[in-house]
């Protein structure tokens, strides 16, 4: 048996899904999501156990869970086998090194040195200003191993020694972000030095950067962080997401803070569905990574007027993205930051946690801080301000209610409030049209537009491929429905599993005696040594799921009859038309018999 057939054998797809998606019943051995490749509200994503399959229907997309983990985590088919090899027990084949490719490469330098800085920390006389930095800041022994703290020497040379000997090159040193070119022309000159370090993991608990913290008085930068590598692009890690993303799904709910040590110190005290954005705002890429475990965010931010508009722009990410959004808020004389908070009083922490504002409340009374409602001005900059969090309550009635208060806060009347909210809509759907035109106009094309989104998801199929699609997902799902259908095949993509389907049907009933009427049995089909035949039952039978699980067997078949009926009459327009096309050209040349011979044809199509 190969690496990945064992795999597939030891773990099961819906668990391996279930990691990252709250996966809910959808018919026999079907499980249904939301699809983190795209934003949705219905679910449209689709996990079939028996099949150990997935599809989308949104992104028309779909596979087994080594693909399922290469989509959602951004790996390459080794990284994800490596990954579920790990997960399933099963010791994956030797191969070269060099073959391994330069993100696996730097993954282990990042490794290599995270191990020496933190037995540095552990254990040489020169960290002992940051070992006395920990244990003031009340970082235990366990949380410092567990988030694997270390400190950068002063001098690199036994580093830079040790490295070389594990068969890592100066410029792979480089690539890493653990090192720099040197100015003097010659060598290499390391990035962290006399620092105390915080190893960055992505989700699955590689390491692809650090952030080193100044120790001494030096007027130099307090923090410093790997530069953007292969592995580190700051805008897409999420500080301790590799521990959290567990608790984060179990609470259905992400705690985001700022600063790393704001995370880990919340981990170490009980509250661990907390990840650090790391003093950033949140970027699309982030989100994307939350939305893996949860559609809940609360966030524990510095609000200060420098710091609001970024966190207003990352937050309206958030909102794009559907999260359901909480502000967590606390006296700011009691702690500046979380950390302070619960060091002092943890239950301070969960307690602000607990009454986190739901992002509206929260808006609202921003406006009034930030403005003054006794003038003119203000009351217009309040009323901007609100209406822009307004814009994005989707219920009609809630959204009226807000305007209500507003208008009643600012002594101004409701329909002003309403005429602003409807200007502004107006104004960005003029600026989506431009925007729109503009683009098409530059590359060139010619915009194509739809009746309405309505008739792109009629749910009746108006091409042949979709109606023999259906109609195979039907016998598939109950094969005593099974015929032969008289259509041409041949030109489809379905003509070789129906080809089997047929097989399969004969050898049954040749062997059945006359009294036995069985249906067919197509389970054999499942294992077809034709891949793509594989995948299109795989499809289909989750298409089955989603479409005609609550079906009584009546209303199959109705869906069948109803499907053949549609195929016929499409068969016959196709045919006409065929037919049509030969008489013009038949006419063209003069070839009068051939004319009467095609209306001949046509006739008995009629």
């Amino acid at each position: 048996m190969e690496a990945a057939d064992e795999i597939k054998s030891r773990l099961d797809i819906a668990d391996v899904v279930g990691e990252y998606l709250q996966l809910k019943p959808a018919g026999s051995g079907s499980f249904k999501a939301n699809c983190p490749f795209h934003q949705e509200k219905t679910p449209s994503f689709y996990v079939n156990r028996p099949r150990q399959s997935w599809h989308c229907f949104g992104c028309n997309i779909g596979g087994d869970m080594i693909s399922f983990v290469q989509q959602i985590e951004g790996m390459e088919f080794m990284e994800a086998l490596e990954h579920l090899a790990q997960k399933a027990g099963v010791q994956l084949p030797s191969y070269n090194p060099e073959t391994q490719g330069l993100k696996k490469c730097l993954q282990e330098v990042n490794d290599v040195v995270a191990k020496l800085m933190q037995q540095y920390l552990i254990n040489d006389p020169e960290a002992a200003s940051a070992r006395e930095y920990v244990k003031k800041r009340g970082i235990d022994d366990l949380t410092a191993d567990l988030w694997r703290l270390g400190y950068a020497p002063k001098d690199w040379s036994k580093f830079e020694k040790k490295l070389y000997e594990k068969g890592f090159t100066a410029q792979e040193l480089i690539q890493a972000g653990v090192a720099s070119p040197s100015e003097r022309g010659q060598g290499i000159y390391f990035r962290f030095r006399e620092r105390l370090m915080f190893p960055i993991c992505e989700a699955m608990g590689h390491i692809v950067g650090f952030t080193g913290r100044i120790l001494s008085a030096e007027k130099v930068a307090k923090y410093v962080n790997t530069p953007e590598t292969t592995l580190y692009k700051k805008s897409a890690v999420l500080y301790g997401l590799d521990k959290a993303k567990g608790d984060i799904k179990r609470d259905d709910l992400a705690i985001i803070v700022e600063g790393n040590m704001d995370a880990l110190t919340s981990h170490q005290f009980g509250v661990t569905n907390v990840v650090a954005s790391s003093g950033t705002a949140l970027t699309q890429e982030q989100l994307t990574l939350i939305k893996r475990y949860s559609n809940n965010i609360a966030i524990a931010f510095d609000m200060d007027p420098a710091g609001l508009n970024a966190t207003l722009r990352g937050l309206d990410l958030a909102r794009q993205m559907d999260f359901s959004i909480h502000v967590i808020r606390f006296d700011q004389s009691l702690a500046k930051d979380p950390d302070e908070l619960i060091r002092k009083d943890v239950q301070l922490w969960k307690e602000a946690v607990r009454t986190a504002k739901p992002i509206m409340d929260w808006v609202y009374q921003q406006a009034f801080m930030q403005f003054p409602s006794s003038t003119p001005e203000g009351k217009k900059q309040i009323a901007q301000f609100v209406l822009n969090e307004c814009k994005h309550i989707s219920h009609p009635v809630e959204r009226d209610a807000w305007v209500s208060k507003l208008a009643k806060d600012l002594d101004v009347s409701p329909e002003a409030l309403r005429q602003t909210l409807s200007q502004n809509a107006q104004r960005e759907t003029r600026n989506a049209n431009f925007e729109t035109k503009f683009n098409i106009q530059r590359s060139g094309q010619t915009a194509k537009r739809t009746n309405s989104e309505a008739d792109i998801r009629d749910s009746r199929p108006s091409t042949v491929n979709e109606l023999e699609a259906r109609w195979l997902s039907i016998v598939l799902k109950d094969p005593s429905l099974f015929h032969e259908i008289d259509i041409d095949w041949s030109q489809t993509p379905h003509a070789e599993l129906y080809k089997s389907l047929v097989q399969s049907y004969n050898s049954r009933h040749q062997n059945q005696t006359a009294e036995e009427n069985n249906p067919p049995d197509f389970k054999a089909l499942y294992s077809l040594d034709n891949e793509e035949t594989k995948r299109l039952v795989d499809y289909l039978v989750i298409f089955a799921d989603r479409e005609f699980t609550d079906q009584t067997a009546d209303a199959l078949k109705s869906e069948l009859t109803a499907t053949e009926i549609r195929l016929h009459e499409l068969s016959l327009n196709g045919r006409r038309q065929q037919l049509e096309q030969e008489m013009r050209t038949a006419e063209r040349l003069g070839d009068t018999e051939r004319i009467n011979a095609l209306l001949e044809q046509f006739k008995q199509l009629k």
